[in-house]
């Protein structure tokens, strides 16, 4: 697997820079502010108040009405005077303060403010485009899984509250558009990407109508084109394509905000990459020739980065081609090419971890070899100060598989080595991203398990995955899983005769196994395997 490190390639990345708003830097202020506005516009005290300005203005004037001027106790502090502003000041502070209530307080207040333009109209607090888009932020952040329905359902009522006259000032843009798409696109639920794309087309129609406040642009694409880009759905990546054809057919067309750009690109290579169709990896090898070569006529906004490289070979490494290693391989040399002609595409840790474990799986006799010199070449690298490819724990244990699914004489040994050495540079105290773990554990006995020499190699291969068994109970590294039990008794089963020694080491491994709560299917699938079923039916309790 390739590691889900922060390269994103999503619409959040493509977001302009916003004003800061102090509300967000803190939430004790937000939230204490959030909590006044509620109680001075509660409908207890605005009846009171009205009261109280009723009596004052009687006995100054004798004139009972009420307007915003009326109300002395209208504010919560720090000359905070309850308006629309603060309204939005607060709504704006929750949408973006990474809080796990932030949507339901924003709600919350935009509830209110839709309460008092209704029921308390003399305050003159009416919720506008910025409220409601605000809000509609707020869920797009929230991830929640109704957040698109939620975004919808306000995009809906403020095209009839502005359509009918109701309250013209809260009219959709741009914005609320692209708020509502965002909302769908992170809420991950079944079928978001099509509503995505409903919304979308809805802002496309109302573009070609004539609307001047909707103009789709690169943004608004991205959240549709990423949702199908992250989704399973059959024919995703086409889908993906076909949004980004039409977003040239609109900028052809007249409209400057609809050019696709880098982040456009670089998730249309996701969704290629992340789709398991046969030429998916050669589409999302066109897709980057297609940005460079625009790039290369002179078009800055469609400059390849250092995450489309690693797509496409993300790409190449997923497509189980039988050239899929070497075409990965190129990419990567061909990013070093870039970067040292000045280019600002710096293979990175993910570039290579990719690359090594296209190597990995690609089935060739040379496969490990190719990965340790990827391997080598990263540490090299690395000691020469290029802290962009620090090796991680992921580059060691892909190198470790790569050896576990070779034919090499020694594989153990070797899958040994690098262990050692992962610990090591771990225990050297400058590379914290190497700490051994129990999956590297794993990967280092598969290696033994499936090791394969005379008697001399066989018995190594058992010597150094029990070694690594009991040094992963005292190291603090992790604990033993069911995994690394299972693959120990497969270890048992291939590198041991069948014998009543054999059979007391599975008796004490399976007991230990117990005690740890770690008995899954792969550690009964082994027990299974090795025999003979009085075993099985002794150690289980019933038969195979």
């Amino acid at each position: 697997e390739i590691s889900s490190t922060r390269e994103s390639s999503s619409f959040e990345s493509h977001k302009k820079p916003r004003h800061y708003n102090p509300a967000m830097g803190d939430i004790a202020f937000l939230r204490k502010r959030t909590s006044d506005l509620m109680r001075v516009t509660s409908p207890e005290h605005i009846a009171s108040a009205a009261a109280s300005s009723a009596g004052i203005n009687g006995e100054q004037d004798g004139n009972s009405g009420v307007d915003d001027a009326s109300y002395p106790h209208m504010s919560i502090g720090q000359g905070m005077k309850v308006g629309l502003k603060l309204f939005n000041f607060l709504i704006d502070g929750w949408a973006f303060s990474g809080e796990a209530d932030a949507s339901d307080q924003a709600m919350k207040l935009l509830n209110r403010m839709e309460d008092l333009y209704y029921q308390a109209p003399e305050l003159k607090i009416c919720p506008d485009v910025r409220s409601y888009t605000k809000v509609m932020n707020a869920l797009a952040r929230s991830r929640r899984p109704d957040a698109g329905k939620l975004a919808e359902v306000l995009l809906n009522k403020m095209e009839h509250v502005s359509a009918t006259g109701e309250n013209p000032t809260a009219k959709p843009n741009t914005h609320s558009y692209t708020a509502a798409i965002e909302a769908y696109a992170n809420s991950g639920v079944e079928g978001s990407p099509q509503k995505t794309e409903e919304v979308l087309n809805r802002m496309i129609d109302k573009y070609q109508s004539g609307d001047p406040d909707v103009l789709p642009n690169a943004r608004c694409f991205n959240a549709a084109i990423s949702a199908y880009a992250k989704s399973d759905l059959p024919g995703a990546a086409q889908q993906a394509e076909y949004l980004l054809n039409c977003m040239d057919g609109l900028y052809m067309s007249g409209l400057p905000d609809a050019k696709p750009n880098t982040f456009n690109y670089n998730s249309l290579i996701s969704a290629w990459a992340n789709c398991d169709e046969e030429g998916s990896a050669q589409k999302a090898a066109e897709i980057l020739e297609r940005m460079e070569q625009s790039y290369a006529y002179g078009d800055p906004s469609s400059k390849p980065t250092t995450v489309s490289f690693n797509a496409v070979i993300d790409a190449y490494a997923k497509s189980g081609l039988h050239d899929a290693a070497e075409r990965a391989e190129e990419v990567l040399r061909r990013m070093e090419y870039l970067y040292k002609s000045g280019e600002d595409v710096e293979p990175n840790t993910r570039s290579f971890n990719s690359v090594m474990n296209a190597w990995a799986k690609s089935g060739r006799d040379d496969a490990a070899e190719k990965a340790q010199d990827l391997l080598d070449f990263m540490t090299h690298l690395h000691e020469e100060g290029n802290d962009a490819v620090r090796p991680d724990a992921h580059s060691f244990c892909t190198v470790i598989n790569a050896y576990a699914r070779s034919q090499m004489p020694g594989k153990a040994e070797r899958a040994n080595n690098l262990f050692r050495a992962m610990k090591a540079a771990y225990e050297a105290g400058n590379n914290n991203s190497v700490r051994p773990n129990v999956v590297a554990v794993n990967a280092v006995m598969n290696a033994c398990a499936y090791t394969m020499g005379d008697v001399r190699e066989q018995n190594r291969a058992m010597e150094i995955a029990h070694r690594q068994l009991k040094d992963l109970e005292t190291s603090g590294f992790g604990s033993p899983d069911q995994v690394t039990y299972g693959t120990f008794l497969k270890v048992c089963m291939n590198q041991m005769p069948d014998c009543s020694t054999r059979q007391q080491i599975t008796e004490v491994i399976f007991r230990k196994c117990v005690q740890d709560g770690q008995v899954g299917n792969l550690v009964l699938q082994q027990l299974k395997a090795m025999g003979p079923p009085e075993l099985y039916l002794h150690l289980v309790g019933r038969d195979i």
